[in-house]
């Protein structure tokens, strides 16, 4: 019975294996392995890529920055001065800051062609609190309470699914 000669992988060359790509045969060790819906794969072969829905584009990016701040900021401003004109006894920066949240999430998102990152959550987040400072000299208690609900429904609406 001949021995079999020890084999490395070629991407971690200290890891003796005897498993092998799927596709191309190459040696690949448990490290360097990755699994698909066809079997185990090398890195080079299983090209794991996020799909495009989860990928903005600088152009859909910048779009999504402008339509989402400037709509907070607009928002923000209309609701300030409605909430002068015709003041509330409380509540009223909590639910202002709240719907600009929802609204933000919902135009970013639009913005950006339907797409959904951690950096588009970043932009719903940040217009949501810009949109806060703004309100937040009319109604500071409530301004808060609104901006952690705001910024809730706009990240919520901007989440990419778990894993992606």
């Amino acid at each position: 019975m001949a021995e079999s000669q020890a084999t490395y992988c070629p991407r971690d060359p200290g890891t003796e294996t005897k498993l092998r790509c799927g596709r191309c045969e190459e040696l690949i060790c448990p490290n360097c392995l990755i699994q698909t819906d066809v079997g185990s794969r090398c890195p080079d072969c299983a090209r794991v890529r996020t799909p495009p829905m989860f990928q903005a584009s600088s152009g859909e990016l910048g779009k999504a920055v402008v339509a989402g701040f400037g709509t907070a900021l607009g928002v923000a401003i209309l609701a300030s001065a409605a909430m002068l004109i015709f003041p509330l006894p409380f509540g009223g920066g909590a639910v202002a800051v709240g719907g600009i949240g929802w609204l933000v999430g919902e135009v970013v998102y639009r913005a950006s062609d339907y797409k959904q990152s951690q950096t588009l959550q970043w932009v719903g987040g940040l217009a949501t609190f810009s949109g806060f400072l703004i309100v937040s000299f009319v109604d500071p208690l409530g301004a808060i309470i609104g901006l952690i609900i705001g910024t809730y429904y706009a990240i919520q609406r901007l989440k990419p699914p778990r894993g992606i």
